[in-house]
């Protein structure tokens, strides 16, 4: 029987998005019907506008725990899971759990309640301090100065205020609750590795199946984030790149996800950051086609 399923976004993301056609297109090609709903709030029902039938799977592109929860609870199959969803935002929790499965990654520390360390006694300077939870390279600032650190605290509690007047909104992309705001604005110290300043790899991963990738790299500032002012090309993947992006997928429990590797002085690579809710339209229609490929594998 002919499977189907949804594609849900955030509301606040842009409808010319190209995604959505290259998804369809890709769930087609493997006789799968796909609708694209949108959500605007956490409530654990379907999101407004979605099809009286139950659909075999959802792939969730944004982070509405309450509502990928619910369909949980009703057995429909949730890419990415819950709690692996809740682990890839959490740069801290996540960075612990990779290290402890052996893949490097960049020492991090977390401030606690509200202590705010002096700018001495962190660490050697320069230093990375972003937002536990973030993306596109926002709120992250390499840290040189005393000057520098109180600029980049100042920023975050903006950031902080920010999400909370979206949530008064309705808008839920930032967290559910204000305790889960609090926690996602709260400050990471993380060790700048200098031999990838400018320049990373991202690796998108589907199934089991490095699904694409590609050099990003900025040379007028640390950050290569494509968000951020950063550029891309096609590079050769190193078999020990593949390697840890293949192993920080399978430790975080994901399915669907870009993977963040940064250039070690060793040689090697350390795992910066895992996304569940990566994009790709820097890459290929290549990637849509390879999750499909792999989902039917398991529906």
């Amino acid at each position: 029987m002919k499977k189907r399923g949804f594609l849900i976004y955030p509301s606040t993301t842009p409808r010319e998005n190209n995604a959505f056609e290259w998804f369809r297109e890709a769930a087609a090609a493997y006789g799968i019907e796909l609708e694209v709903l949108f959500y605007s709030t956490p409530a654990a029902q379907a999101p407004e506008g979605a099809p009286d039938w139950e659909p075999d799977f959802v792939i969730m592109r944004g982070y509405n725990i309450s509502l990928s929860r619910w369909y949980e609870s009703r057995g429909v199959k949730v890419i990415n899971t819950t709690e692996s969803m809740l682990l890839s935002r959490d740069k801290y929790r996540s960075a612990g759990s990779l290290a402890l499965a052996g893949i490097p990654v960049p020492r991090t520390f977390m401030f606690h309640g509200d202590s705010v360390p002096a700018y001495p006694e962190i660490t050697t300077s320069p230093f990375i301090l972003k937002l536990n939870y973030g993306s596109k390279g926002e709120n992250v600032f390499l840290i040189d100065c005393e000057r520098g650190y109180r600029e980049a605290l100042e920023a975050c509690s903006r950031e902080k205020l920010r999400r909370i007047e979206a949530l008064d909104r309705g808008i839920c992309e930032f967290g559910e609750t204000l305790e889960e705001i609090g926690y996602g604005c709260t400050p990471l110290i993380q060790e700048f590795i200098s031999a990838s300043s400018g320049r990373d790899i991202r690796v998108w991963v589907t199934g089991d199946e490095i699904a694409g990738h590609i050099l990003r790299y900025n040379p007028s500032g640390f950050k290569s984030n494509f968000a951020a002012g950063g550029s891309y090309r096609r590079i050769p993947l190193p078999q020990e790149a593949a390697s840890a992006a293949l192993a920080a997928v399978r430790t975080s429990g994901l399915f669907f996800a870009g993977v963040d590797l940064l250039f070690d002085s060793s040689g090697g690579f350390k795992v910066c950051e895992i996304n569940g809710n990566a994009g790709f339209r820097t890459a290929s229609a290549d990637i849509p086609d390879a999750l499909f490929r792999n989902l039917v594998k398991i529906l």
